[in-house]
């Protein structure tokens, strides 16, 4: 015998999908897949649709690193990628790496290591090195969102296609896809989130028992805290305020129901709180003072949410001035999409569930603008939560990284849209039509990883070797294993590249053989040229300069000075001038100080 899977409908109530009772809608319901294979039909598709529509100039070369190797990030989450794998096999505390930064290292606690992702990939990256496995987690982590927000919106409506017209609300929205584009997998492995409310809508309906709920509830929590420690700030709050609403609209009928639920999940908070402990007590013991930095990129331009990218106005130029003005670049809804959440709350005012969704989504948004209400770039006033901001846990957080939350809620809106029964056809298209044009006009906008995988010609700098262009591909001198014959293992070297952190990349690629001074770990606790200080002042030599250079490569006994000759300026040649012995292999020119 079958159970039909219970489904919180757009009324609020609780229902079976199907009645076995019927003879003719068991054999139906024969010849549909189950919850599972729908789950995996999801994904396939949404795999697919990612690959063939965003992600085919990543396949293309999956062992060089291709994507923004201008900018910083990309390269440290290829470094992380290795580094937990590296750090628990040989018994290094994986907060504090003495492979970087060196001599004195650098404390990690603060920094976004993922250590979720890294750990997950890690069979991938022990076979195929880090490169492949961070760009396999690019090409994978969008669409592992998505087939989440199908399995929550599923749960929700009980339909099938309603669901997969919601996953890529979530999975494939501006916010995840202008982050995996700039290699940012801490921002766009966000698949915990959708199955956090999976699991609230099993309970609510009561096919998840209370120590089921607390425990798996207790489960995703740690492993969200353990991918981004910002985004399990922001889900917290966000639980908080969801309560609240939740038991000013359940009623007095349900107040009850709404109160054990808060006590479940703060029981799941208490577990996750033990799961996370050790990472929990060394991060708040060595809390850095230099995460101070609440700038107005960082929150949510409201023109932001109507307003697409400058390039993809699709003919609307009368927008362009405006879409210019904006600060925000990864919040973009599109105008179809809020008046769609409009209908569903005007037709289905009645249903709390929609007012729920409804009063959320303008939380996520006012949180979203930060301390300042920010409209077409310019700022209006103060709000008066922005005292929030200046706590020491979120003082250095981003506030616009909130939307990802009302991206979730739109997609559960538009799943209740679209699977509302009626029995007009013409209804039916109408609430068809403008479900998916609110899903085009966000596609719309999207970026590929066409955009970002090749270098942009310098502007901010000269290269040195005006006949040699920029390249991704990693030197010869490191691929070919020539660097093992002019670098001793665990010897301290500098990287010189405009590459963005080529040095901590390039260390992961050779599996920690040697050590770097320098590197980038965050923009509050290091500086984005990824150089030790007393390289950097040598852009503009001086013989004090040289003098200090000399003094502090001998205490921190740097071996060498490897300049990565395609993405070199005139400056980084300056040790041969001041008689350190060079040598030119493999695409590189090393500087031998020892």
């Amino acid at each position: 015998m079958r159970w039909a899977a219970p489904v919180i409908r757009v009324g609020g109530q609780a229902d079976a999908t199907e009645d076995s009772s019927d003879p003719n809608k068991t054999k139906r319901a024969w010849r549909t897949p189950g919850p599972v294979l729908q789950g995996l039909i999801a994904f396939a598709i949404y795999l697919i649709v990612f690959i063939l529509a965003f992600g085919q100039a990543l396949l293309q070369h999956p062992n060089v690193p291709r994507v923004g190797q201008v900018e910083v990030d990309p390269n440290f989450y290829i470094w992380a990628i290795r580094w937990w794998p590296y750090a628990i096999t040989h018994g290094l505390n994986p907060l504090y790496s003495h492979q970087i930064g060196a001599p004195a290292g650098y404390n990690l606690a603060w920094a976004t290591t993922t250590p979720t992702l890294s750990l997950l990939m890690w069979p991938v990256t022990a076979a195929v090195g880090p490169i492949p496995a961070f760009n396999l987690s690019l090409l994978l982590a969008p669409p592992a969102s998505a087939w989440a927000m199908f399995v929550a919106a599923r749960r929700l409506t009980g339909k099938f296609w309603p669901a997969l017209m919601a996953g890529p609300v979530f999975g494939f929205c501006l916010y995840e896809l202008a982050h995996s584009v700039s290699g940012q997998p801490n921002l766009t492995v966000t698949l915990l989130l959708p199955l956090a409310v999976y699991l609230v809508l099993r309970w609510w309906d009561g096919t998840l028992k209370r120590n089921s709920y607390i425990i798996w509830m207790a489960v995703v929590l740690a492993l969200e805290f353990y991918t981004f420690v910002e985004a399990f700030a922001e889900l917290t709050m966000l639980w908080v305020a969801a309560l609240v609403i939740g038991f000013v609209i359940a009623g007095r009928a349900e107040w009850r129901k709404v109160a054990r639920l808060a006590v479940h999940t703060a029981i799941a908070y208490v577990g996750a709180g033990v799961l996370a402990a050790p990472y929990l007590y060394y991060a708040l013991r060595n809390y850095p003072k230099e995460l101070t930095r609440q700038l107005p990129q960082f929150s949510l331009d409201l023109a932001g949410l109507i307003y697409p990218r400058p390039n993809r106005l699709l003919g609307m130029e009368f927008l362009r001035a405006s879409a210019g003005h904006d600060l925000t670049t990864t919040a973009y809804v599109g105008l179809p999409f809020l008046l769609l959440l409009l209908a569903v709350a005007v037709f289905a005012w009645s249903s709390k569930l929609v007012r729920m969704l409804a009063v959320s989504f303008v939380v996520v948004v006012a949180l979203a603008v930060g301390p300042n209400l920010i409209i077409d770039g310019r700022t209006v006033a103060a709000l008066p939560w922005s005292f929030i901001w200046r706590l020491p846990l979120l003082r250095s957080a981003e506030p616009v990284r909130f939307i990802d939350f009302g991206y979730m809620i739109l997609a559960l809106a538009l799943a209740l849209w679209l699977a509302k029964v009626t029995e007009s056809k013409l209804v039916l298209a109408a609430r068809w039509a403008l479900g998916t044009l609110a899903l085009a006009a966000i596609f719309a906008n999207l970026p590929t990883f066409a955009e970002v995988v090749v270098p942009p010609k310098p502007v901010h700098w000269t290269p040195a070797l005006a006949t040699q262009q920029v390249t991704n591909d990693i030197p010869e001198f490191f691929t070919k294993d020539m660097y093992k014959q002019y670098v001793k293992p665990g010897e301290t070297v500098v990287i010189a590249s405009h590459r963005g952190n080529a040095g901590m990349m390039i260390q992961a690629y050779t599996g920690f053989y040697f050590n770097i001074s320098g590197g980038f770990i965050n923009a509050s606790l290091s500086t984005e040229d990824a150089l030790p200080a007393q390289v950097r002042i040598l852009s503009h030599p001086t013989k004090p300069r040289e003098k200090a250079f000399r003094a502090w490569a001998k205490e921190a006994h740097i071996g060498a000075i490897i300049v990565e000759r395609a993405w070199s300026e005139h400056w980084m040649y300056v040790f041969g001038p001041m008689g350190y012995k060079a040598t030119t292999v493999g695409g590189v020119t090393i500087f031998q100080l020892q």
